[in-house]
């Protein structure tokens, strides 16, 4: 069915307070901050006296058609009993998005060209004065709808009642959920906060910011009760937790299209190394040639799990997850049964180990990060083409070396 929960009203609160003429701001730091110490009377911060309005804005809209958000929710499900006392169940979900929460910039020019070389994406006139439509407004972003995200989850789970007091399952959980967006409540972080190809106007259905691709979970037990009356029980239990989490992307650090807004565009994962031009690095006294950096990239992909598939193609959005963390907990349950004023009371004492297994070897249950997802830095556009810079990355002995390695340990 389609299911309509508590309208967010948090959504249309942008346009409130982004109108052009109620809010503005002092921006200060260091010694000239100083000057603004803390006053009860709000004068004291005019400048000039008599306030004026500033030369440029956010502004936020509402489209007229614009709809809370609903979603269409189907779910199918089996538990079956199988040989051997066990238990097994199947479930499928499918959610869609429908009236989900997207923005636009209304004040964003048409791109003026393509790049050239391997990377064609379109390029912006990387001013202010040709980016926007309106030069006083910094930006305008609409609130409005776009149909088409989905959520779907697969559960297999196996499970063993408790029999002589031995009980057990285990459960996986395969998912993927995509949109155009995975916005929030304020306008202009949504919008820039995007990543893109084409701009941040031109967004694809790509992997949703919460997507949790594969989860694991398991828990094995025994409990002991002894004595009659008040004796009393105890319990012994292993949980385990598997999952691949995670829904980075590889993006460029800075502004390669010339949009003005930073770190938000994809990059371009060329064939080889050597298709796509550096420019001399030099990091801790130390200078690459950009054949070097060639050469590191190529390397890069190589090893990576995600970009090694995409040569020629542009990286999605959300596309790159953290390897697998695998996790044991381990718990002891003493409980005992005394008698208050006549009547039968519980009292429980409880040991946990969290993370048991990191306890037996310091390698297990270690989660681990991306080492650095914006690998190309410091893009620049010399005669149409793009020409970057390589990351770097610190190893254990505190040398800088051209970055190797996707995963890092936590």
């Amino acid at each position: 069915g389609v299911f309509t929960g508590r309208p967010p009203y948090v959504f249309i609160s942008n346009q409130v307070g982004n109108n052009g003429v109620l809010t503005g701001f002092i921006d200060v730091s260091g010694a000239n901050a100083a000057n603004y110490g803390f006053t009860a009377d709000p004068n004291s911060y005019f400048i000039p006296s008599t306030p004026t309005l500033p030369s440029t804005f956010d502004l936020a809209f509402s489209d007229q058609d614009y709809k809370f958000p609903q979603v269409w929710k189907t779910n199918i499900a089996v538990d079956a009993k199988l040989p051997l006392g066990l238990v097994g169940t199947a479930e499928y979900i499918y959610n869609k998005n429908i009236n989900v929460v997207h923005y636009y910039n209304a004040n964003l020019e048409n791109s003026t060209g393509n790049a050239v070389g391997v990377d064609t994406r379109p390029l912006y006139a990387r001013n202010d004065a040709g980016v926007r439509v309106n030069d006083n407004v910094s930006m305008a972003a609409v609130l409005t709808n776009r149909d088409g995200g989905y959520y779907e989850a697969l559960t297999l789970k196996l499970e063993k009642p408790a029999t002589n007091g031995m009980f057990g399952s285990f459960a996986w959980t395969t998912a993927d959920a995509r949109d155009f967006m995975s916005a929030g409540s304020i306008a202009s972080g949504s919008w820039q906060g995007a990543k893109s190809v084409n701009g941040n106007n031109d967004l694809p259905l790509s992997f949703s910011n919460e997507n949790l691709r594969n989860k694991f979970v398991g828990l094995v037990g025994f409990r002991k009760e002894y004595g009659k009356k008040l004796g009393g029980a105890t319990s012994v239990t292993l949980g385990y937790i598997g999952q691949e989490s995670g829904a980075l992307s590889y993006f460029f650090a800075g502004d390669l299209n010339g949009d003005r807004v930073n770190n938000n565009d994809l990059i371009f994962v060329p064939n080889k190394g050597s298709d796509i031009k550096f420019a001399p690095l030099t990091v801790s006294g130390v200078t690459y040639t950009p054949e070097q950096q060639q050469d590191a990239f190529e390397k890069y992909i190589q090893q990576d799990p995600y970009l090694s598939t995409r040569r020629g193609q542009y990286a999605e959005r959300g596309a790159l997850s953290l390897p697998y963390l695998h996790r044991l907990d381990f718990s002891v349950v003493q409980d005992f049964n005394i008698l208050v004023k006549g009547e039968k009371n519980s009292l429980q004492v409880r040991f946990d180990i969290l993370n048991f297994g990191n306890m037996l070897n310091d390698d297990w249950g270690v989660s681990q990060r991306a080492t650095n997802t914006q690998i190309l830095t410091s893009p620049s556009i010399v005669n149409g083409e793009p020409v970057y810079k390589f990351a770097t990355q610190k190893l254990a002995d505190g040398s800088t070396v051209l970055l190797r390695d996707t995963y890092s340990k936590n």
